[in-house]
């Protein structure tokens, strides 16, 4: 028992005195009779305004009570009274046993949006002194920020209602308004449907499955939600893995290198990761990052232990070093000539393979949607040489001869052959497209190399024409180039070890997701759900036959694992139905929803409230059957709430073998209020 109701004040200050009504709720089942008119739907509307639920009636602010609480008071003499001020107070309990008393003005000089909270019973107990607060309803922000009456509500019944998906908004919260219906029937629309008449004007996707999936405690929804977060988890993880890798491969192309071992997409094997490793591009051949750092760190310590010679000195060395570098000019020249050239050819397979793979793809569906319109229409036959495969149209008039079209291929070849020949030339454009990748790699080394040479070409002709005297430029640079060339591969390698922990940090993270995806039911539902849907369906049935359900034998009625609602055969049941079996099965179901907390664990909270469940005039024996059941959860303690004007002496007649409540009100439920009643 989540909520329990009980006790109902309604007061209206009249020009005529004082005048109102009190109502009390036990456990079990409580009946509020009086005649039509009289005032029954009036407590029943009270009670929900007190907990600002209005809005589960309509999307419209205005206030859902009738004139007795809005604008006049009549009286069995049928004198009217105008009502001055008014106000509801309904008292409740939650499971932890804790009592609040609701106040709210109906007509008042304060906003009715303002509800005040007594914490304590101060309607049963008049005595107490009692902490007040102040809370706001049917604004922004009243299910979620504190002040909010339906925030401090959800805490009080214990619930945590989901995040749901919205048509016109972000997520936002699943409202106690949509899930009030699954336990509060009102008299005007409540009845209309099975399971609730649940607002849709919030604009909740699939808002009587997201209630129904609450009020049962159901896993499917948050399994479809955890299934779709750890999608989008593995879609971002496969992004930053490749973010990562477009990165270092970056810095690797920056310093003439390329990374060699990494998998393209995430892995969980670590090995994969540890094999990875940097190439860089030496003389036309490619060696390791950490080998080539180990042979220039070996050639700065030679350099730097050698003296800085002058140029006089070193005149004919760098001769013969201007030499050789002219020479390697020419080569490094010819073969930039040579790879540009491959890779201009290369751009030019692959554009064409391209337009190729695109003009197969529309000869493939222009394919398969003659397939289709053979198959809609029912004309299997084969294909004929003078006619369109589309319009039947003659093609007598074409500039080939028929004979030459005799042996026309079937469209399902056809369609076959067309697939694999997209196949063969997808994977010739990925072969294409990787060798064009490395000829752009051979043009950015080509292009490094020729920088360099350059550069020293000019510093030894600079040092060719300096004094004798002079430091060698050229020496000095060598030292200050491979120096600078050691802090960059450096770099390059503490950014690819930093790219590897991450990768291995994004390859535990991807197999916990791959696990959990893993462990998910394979079913959208649970184990525990298609239990407690089982469960429900056997209620249903039960109590279907009890209260006298005809249309068919009541156990064709499933509950669809789909919709939530009551079918048959697979089909949701509707008009098949008499208007007092609809009745019927609404009891059933929402009676079935409260018993099902008996057995299963869920979020409903062991209140269940009809405003006139004869509303549809089923049998006499059927209503009996529904009271005598509805009298049977007290044992649970449970509450059913009932207001009807079911002929008085037949309820008596009822309701005296029931251990119930009953509330009988000879005329106007609200009646004068006397100093006596006061006290």
């Amino acid at each position: 028992m989540t909520l329990r109701l009980r006790h109902l004040r309604l007061r209206a200050n009249t020009s005529g005195g004082l005048y109102g009504a009190d109502i009390s709720f036990g456990a079990g089942l409580t009946v509020i009779w009086a005649d039509n008119t009289k005032g029954k739907s009036t407590c029943m509307q009270g009670m929900l305004y007190a907990l600002g639920m209005e809005r589960m009636l309509s999307p419209r602010r205005e206030i859902p009570l009738p004139h007795a609480m809005t604008s006049y008071v009549e009286t069995d003499l049928k004198e009217r009274h105008a009502v001055l001020e008014s106000y509801v107070s309904l008292e409740i309990e939650n499971k932890a046993g804790q009592i609040i008393t609701v106040n709210r003005g109906v007509k008042s000089q304060l906003d009715n949006r303002l509800i005040s909270v007594d914490f304590g019973p101060t309607l049963t107990d008049e005595t107490i002194s009692a902490k007040r607060r102040n809370f706001f309803v049917m604004d922004p922000g009243a299910a979620v920020r504190e002040d909010g009456f339906h925030y401090f509500l959800e805490d009080f019944l214990d619930w945590k209602l989901p995040m749901v998906r919205r048509y016109d908004a972000p997520d936002g919260k699943l409202y106690l308004e949509t899930i009030f219906p699954l336990f509060w029937v009102e008299q005007k629309s409540g009845w209309s449907t099975i399971p609730a008449a649940i607002p849709t004007y919030l604009r909740i996707r699939e808002v009587h499955k997201r209630a129904v999936e609450f009020i049962m405690d159901l896993d499917v929804h948050r399994l479809e939600l955890r299934r779709q977060q750890i999608d989008d988890e593995l879609a971002a993880n496969a992004r930053e893995w490749r973010s990562h890798l477009n990165e270092i491969e970056k810095i690797a192309r920056r310093s003439g290198g390329k990374i060699e071992g990494f998998p393209p997409k995430q892995t969980t094997i670590a090995d994969d990761i540890n094999r990875a490793h940097v190439l860089l591009g030496e003389k036309g051949d490619w060696v390791q990052l950490k080998d080539a750092l180990t042979l220039l760190r070996a050639r700065v310590a030679e350099v730097v232990a050698t003296a800085i010679p002058q140029v006089g000195f070193a005149a004919e060395d760098l001769n013969q070093q201007l030499q050789q570098l002219n020479e390697q000019l020419d080569t490094i020249n010819a073969k930039r000539v040579s790879v540009y050239a491959a890779k201009q050819l290369k751009d030019a397979d692959i554009s064409s393979l391209r337009r190729r793979i695109k003009s197969l793809e529309e000869d493939l569906q222009k394919n398969q949607d003659v397939q289709k319109l053979q198959r809609y229409s029912g004309a299997l036959a084969d294909l004929t040489p003078d006619h369109c495969p589309t319009c039947e149209q003659s093609l007598i008039d074409t500039l080939l001869t028929q004979d030459a079209l005799t042996a026309v291929m079937p469209i399902e070849d056809n369609i076959a052959y067309l697939r694999s020949q997209l196949r063969m030339f997808e994977d010739i454009l990925a072969r294409e497209e990787d060798a064009s990748n490395s000829l752009n790699l051979n043009i950015a080394q080509t292009d490094r190399e020729l920088a360099d040479v350059y550069g020293r070409i000019r510093t030894i002709r600079s040092d060719l024409i300096s004094p004798n005297a002079t430091p060698s430029a050229a020496a000095v640079e060598d030292r200050v180039r491979m120096e600078n060339r050691i802090r960059e591969l450096e770099e390059t390698q503490s950014s690819f070890e930093d790219a590897v922990e991450q990768l291995k940090v994004l390859s535990v993270t991807y197999a916990s997701l791959l696990a959990e995806q893993k462990a998910l039911p394979p079913d959208k539902m649970s184990a525990d759900d298609k239990r407690k849907f089982k469960e429900l369906t056997s209620l249903v049935r039960q109590q279907a036959r009890e209260f006298g359900f005809s249309t068919f034998d009541p156990s064709e009625v499933t509950i669809s694992e789909d919709t939530y609602r009551p079918q048959k055969e697979g089909f949701e049941i509707g008009f098949e139905t008499s208007a007092s079996d609809a009745i019927r099965l609404k009891w059933a179901y929402q009676l079935g929803l409260l018993e099902l907390d008996t057995v299963e664990t869920t979020n409903h909270p062991g209140v269940l409230v009809f405003d006139e469940p004869r509303q549809q005039s089923s049998a006499k024996v059927s209503f009996e059957s529904l009271l005598k059941r509805a009298a049977a959860v007290k044992q649970h303690n449970q509450q059913v709430i009932f207001s009807t004007s079911e002929e008085l002496q037949n309820l008596q007649r009822i309701t005296s073998g029931l251990d119930c409540n009953e509330h009988v009100f000879s005329g106007y439920i609200i009646q004068p209020i006397t100093e006596t009643m006061r006290d």
